[in-house]
């Protein structure tokens, strides 16, 4: 979409929304007519192809597809601000991992060649690093941020240094596999508490670096390029999707298979766990997000409900939220299915390698509730704030209306009494 007189930079709120007769992007659709917003997105939903690998029709997965409810109201729009640094930047049809929050006001996103930061209290942006080589994936937590390449190469910078200089940006090779792009990296913390790097490669590889001495500590291979790895909350397990129809979990120290995701008919480019440790989401090509309840009593048993679409982030276990391609971003009310679910990190770490078959059933009830979120433009990354999910940040590239959007968590009135109270 262009339009040849809308090059002005736009502050977006719900206030001026009201007063400027504009969407979440600051498009006046009134210049646009008779063009209606609502005949766009038909024509743009007409048109669009979703790409695929296989070719198993999709009758075989939407007879089992739980869909829910779709009225609900989980987080409103807060702020965006279309002007140039703050577009973000997705450069592979399938790779969508290129903006993080870190904090609940912080947020790093790729911008041409560079990350960049966005602090949303001051609404200011600044560079952070630029790439010395083309970007295909980054990764961030408070004290770091981290570039991968489509060659193999990655560079990093320690962000809780007192210098604030390219100088402290460290480089290096993950591997020199002419198949070696870096598809996904996850930064977190090993069972020592020490900062290590999962690392996914086209490669068929998934390593894991030691971010303090910048060293692959282990490697673990697949017969099939690996998008996307999950290093469960107890640091024993790794959820690992690729180019395949199954996802792996793995053991993280030995790489020995523990069990197998089944139900995708195509392959996977996102995977998430949800804090308890007791759900793994996945999302495919075939247009679904799988969530799988995993269970050890003493036996594996896993059921999973089928939601939509592609890239997941499950931070705080409320809410699952579920990206297409482009225009559209899914959030599921994963707590209202799955309340009063203990803890049960301690089981996951005495899997058996002999196990039965997954029973099948609905996960919760079968009116859960969703929403979606619409707008126009490629899908550069989404992310909750951590801890607490208040905020959800959704970058959108666009050459004209790519931006980060802000969307705030709803609270009921009795939420927002006693968070006043607290606070």
């Amino acid at each position: 979409m262009s339009h040849s007189d809308s090059d002005t930079d736009i502050a977006v709120t719900p206030a001026k929304m009201d007063a400027l007769l504009c969407d979440v992007q600051g498009i006046n659709w009134l210049e646009f007519s008779p063009t209606t917003r609502d005949a766009f997105r038909a024509q743009r939903i007409a048109s669009y192809r979703n790409y695929r690998n296989e070719s198993i029709p999709h009758n075989e997965i939407y007879k089992d597809l739980h869909r829910g409810r779709t009225d609900a109201s989980l987080y409103s729009f807060a702020y965006t601000l279309t002007r140039h640094p703050f577009k973000c930047s997705e450069y592979h049809f399938q790779l969508r991992n290129l903006l993080y929050s870190t904090t609940n006001h912080s947020v790093y996103y790729s911008h041409n060649d560079q990350i960049r930061s966005w602090d949303s209290i001051t609404k200011t942006s600044k560079r952070e690093m630029v790439a010395p080589f083309r970007l295909s994936t980054i990764s961030a937590r408070k004290e770091m941020l981290f570039m991968g390449a489509f060659t193999g190469e990655f560079c990093c910078k320690r962000m809780d240094s007192d210098l604030d200089s390219d100088s402290e940006v460290r480089t290096g090779v993950i591997t020199n596999d002419a198949m070696g792009i870096t598809n996904h990296v996850e930064l977190v913390d090993d069972r020592n508490g020490g900062p290590i790097a999962v690392i996914s490669s086209n490669d068929n590889k998934v390593r894991l670096m030691d971010m303090n001495r910048l060293q692959i500590t282990n490697e673990f291979g697949f017969p099939w390029a690996t998008n996307c790895s999950a290093l469960s909350p107890d640091k024993r397990l790794i959820c690992v999707s690729g180019d395949h129809t199954d996802s792996s979990i793995i053991s993280a120290d030995s790489g020995d298979e523990v069990f197998t995701l089944k139900g995708h008919i195509d392959f996977s480019f996102a995977c998430a766990w949800s804090p308890c440790g007791r759900y793994v989401a996945t999302g495919n090509q075939d247009i679904t997000t799988r969530v799988y309840e995993i269970l050890q009593n003493p036996w594996w048993s896993c059921q999973r409900r089928w939601a939509q679409f592609g890239h997941c982030d499950l931070q705080d276990g409320a809410f699952l939220a579920a990206s297409e391609p482009c225009d559209f971003v899914h959030i599921y009310d994963f707590h209202g299915t799955t309340q009063n679910i203990p803890d049960t990190n301690s089981k996951l770490a005495h899997a058996s390698k002999d196990k039965k078959e997954p029973s099948l059933g609905p996960l919760g009830t079968d009116a859960f509730r969703s929403q979606t979120i619409d707008f126009f433009g490629e899908v550069a990354g989404i992310s909750f704030t951590p801890e607490d999910g208040n905020i959800l940040y959704i970058g959108v590239s666009d050459h004209r209306y790519g931006s980060i959007l802000e969307f705030e968590r709803c609270r009921s009135p009795s939420d927002l009494f006693l968070r006043d109270v607290v606070l």
